[in-house]
């Protein structure tokens, strides 16, 4: 019975790897995000990986050789709780293939935000503050309610301001 595992990879080979192992006829997942960087003055939206170092890889342990894997140009090996392989827990991996399904194949932040979440702004002169994510307003903006000396105030920011307070 195959089983998702996680991979750990050599930095910023995670396509290597995904290339590499796909070669070898192993099927993986790498989850993308989509986020905002600053470039030259500018925003600009950028894919990268949502796991920097690791992928997932379907296995079946009873049928399948991994000693290739440990020899795949990218990949460091399998991640290992002592001397097992833990399987990754497929309810957690399904829901991060359906959004990023849902998106169109990356992951959007502000998409993972519900209405209610409580979000942390990360940077300009709110930064630090608390506050409840309400909505997005377009593509880039999100719409928060900020509790200000008692009272709630609506504000629009930029996705890549806020992170998700866990």
């Amino acid at each position: 019975m195959s089983q998702w595992y996680v991979l750990q990879t050599k930095v910023r080979n995670e396509a290597v790897a995904v290339q590499n192992l796909g070669n070898q006829g192993f099927e993986t997942f790498l989850p993308m995000l989509r986020v905002q960087q600053l470039r030259r003055g500018r925003w600009q939206s950028v894919c990268e990986p949502l796991f920097p170092g690791y992928l997932f890889i379907e296995l079946d342990l009873e049928r399948q050789n991994t000693a290739p894997i440990r020899s795949t140009r990218g990949v460091i090996g399998l991640v290992r709780l002592g001397a097992t392989l833990q399987a990754f827990p497929q309810p957690l991996l399904s829901s991060l293939k359906q959004a990023q399904a849902l998106t169109g194949g990356v992951i959007e932040p502000a998409k993972v935000f519900e209405s209610g979440d409580e979000v942390q702004l990360v940077s300009g002169p709110l930064a630090g503050m608390k506050a409840i994510f309400k909505a997005r307003n377009s593509q880039e903006r999100v719409v928060l309610l900020l509790n200000v000396l008692g009272n709630e105030t609506q504000i629009s920011v930029s996705t890549n301001l806020i992170r998700k307070v866990s």
